[in-house]
């Protein structure tokens, strides 16, 4: 968009590209008094229409004046200190429709987000699946140019890897995204994405959907394991979670547990922590040690659970545990490839329900 100024007017243009090949030509003016526009003659212009700040369409008067067009805005037209010319509009085109193309669905991953503009996903352990946004119109075609995909930094459009767009007729289709098809998505640790899909109305609104996530943070060991958690706190004091591998316990002596504990994300859902071993091992228990900060932050309600082809398996509950330093859970030896300590909704420590939080965490095999 461009101003310019013409005597007492100031003149903001603006256009766009229409279906097949039409050019829809759009002057937004704003003057203080009457204003001619001229323009350089691009072929046969029909009708032109300027609708006035209060809604009425009126049809102007064209000149040919040496190979230009010229167009005249009076007080009526320019009643109000502002109008919209549209110069040659065609004929489908519905123009006193002032609302975006409605949404009919939006889903991630199957799940319905509807009625809400962001489907905000909180900590999630993979990248979400298929987004789709399908969406009508009522007065006005989609316009094919409008269809974008905003992810980290970079439009894309359909057609464009993880993105593309399904027309049911001229007025309805639906917007797909991909997210594990997008480059650049994996290896950011908050990510988003933003869907528009606009018609051809002259207004200034879109129809907006986005999705936003962030990854469950992870971390391999020497011995090739990988330690998964659910969440981490927003707290920079925390951001070294490495803490909860590397030997050292806490003591009532330590003076802060940053820097020395994980502490999982403010929330009543379930919380964990996940071992992913690197070949299969016999287990037969877990060692948790909790974090001391007045009290020890010792979590009441957990399980321990290992990986039975492809389910989690239970082989110890907790249900009402007491404020103690350290927890030690042993079990039948199990083969498996993965241990996970699941934290009940709301089943932290008394003062802290919602937080999982710990100093030390190791898996015992079995000799």
């Amino acid at each position: 968009m461009r101003t310019l100024a013409i005597g007492v007017a100031a003149i903001v243009v603006a256009s766009s590209a229409a279906a097949q090949q039409v050019k829809i030509e759009t002057w937004r003016v704003q003057a203080t008094g009457p204003v001619t526009l001229t323009m350089q003659a691009s072929g046969e212009v029909g009708a032109v229409w300027a609708r006035d700040a209060a809604g009425t369409w009126h049809r102007l008067e064209v000149e040919r004046r040496d190979g230009r067009l010229a167009m005249s805005l009076g007080p009526e037209q320019i009643s109000g200190g502002s109008a919209l010319v549209v110069i040659d509009p065609p004929q489908w085109l519905e123009m006193d429709d002032a609302q975006p193309p409605e949404v009919v669905r939006f889903t991630v991953g199957g799940r319905s987000y509807a009625d809400q503009s962001q489907a905000a996903l909180g900590w999630t352990e993979e990248l979400p699946g298929r987004v789709m946004l399908a969406v009508r119109d009522e007065k006005n075609p989609l316009d094919p140019a409008s269809m974008t995909v905003t992810a980290q930094g970079r439009t894309l459009r359909p057609g464009d890897a993880g993105v593309s767009f399904a027309a049911h007729d001229e007025r309805s289709g639906t917007l797909k995204v991909l997210p594990r098809e997008i480059e650049g998505l994996a290896d950011s640790i908050r990510g988003a994405i933003e869907m528009v899909v606009d018609d051809f109305a002259i207004d200034d609104q879109r129809t907006r959907r986005s999705v936003s996530w962030t990854l469950a943070p992870s971390m391999t060991l020497e011995d090739g394991t990988v330690i998964t958690v659910d969440s981490l706190t927003s707290d920079e004091g925390w951001s070294d979670w490495s803490v909860i591998a590397d030997g050292e316990i806490m003591t009532e002596e330590d003076t802060t547990t940053a820097g020395k504990t994980w502490l999982s994300d403010e929330r009543e859902d379930a919380h964990w922590l996940r071992f992913e071993l690197p070949e299969p091992r016999l287990v037969n228990g877990v060692d948790l040690w909790w974090p001391y900060y007045q009290v020890w932050r010792t979590s009441r309600s957990y399980q321990v659970q290992t990986r039975q082809d492809g389910r989690w398996v239970t082989q110890v509950t907790v249900e009402g545990q007491e404020e103690k330093q350290h927890s030690e859970h042993r079990f039948e030896p199990v083969e498996t490839t993965a241990v996970r300590i699941l934290q009940s909704p709301m089943g932290g420590q008394a003062e802290r329900q919602n937080l999982m939080w710990l100093a030390e965490a190791q898996v015992s095999f079995a000799p």
